[in-house]
């Protein structure tokens, strides 16, 4: 019954959002967050099914998880636009050489 329940609440955020992103006037600084919003509310519903109802190894829950987590940090990111700046950063702090001598 809570499967059912969980399914309808997913359509119906489906619904909700195809009737704002095709309706509603949203200025354009505030059209990313709420790609945010709901994609991280579908994501995590999603994600709750799976660990409730899909029997697995506690292993491979985990680590389903952890790569469900660092793909929404990542699109997170790039929605935001700050996955260039963070690419940099970690370019930089890995392609230091330290200079001889100091």
């Amino acid at each position: 019954m809570a499967f059912l329940q969980v399914a309808i609440a997913l359509v119906i955020i489906a619904v909700i959002a195809a009737i704002v992103k095709t309706y509603v006037r949203i200025p354009a600084n505030l059209a990313p967050v709420v790609d945010v919003v709901l994609g991280l509310l579908f994501a995590g519903i999603v994600l709750w099914l799976i660990n409730t109802y899909v029997p697995m190894a506690d292993t491979i829950k985990a680590i389903l998880n952890i790569v469900v987590v660092v793909a929404a940090c990542i699109w997170v990111l790039q929605t935001v636009g700050l996955w260039g700046e963070v690419v940099r950063i970690w370019n930089r702090v890995t392609k230091h050489t330290p200079t001889a001598g100091v």
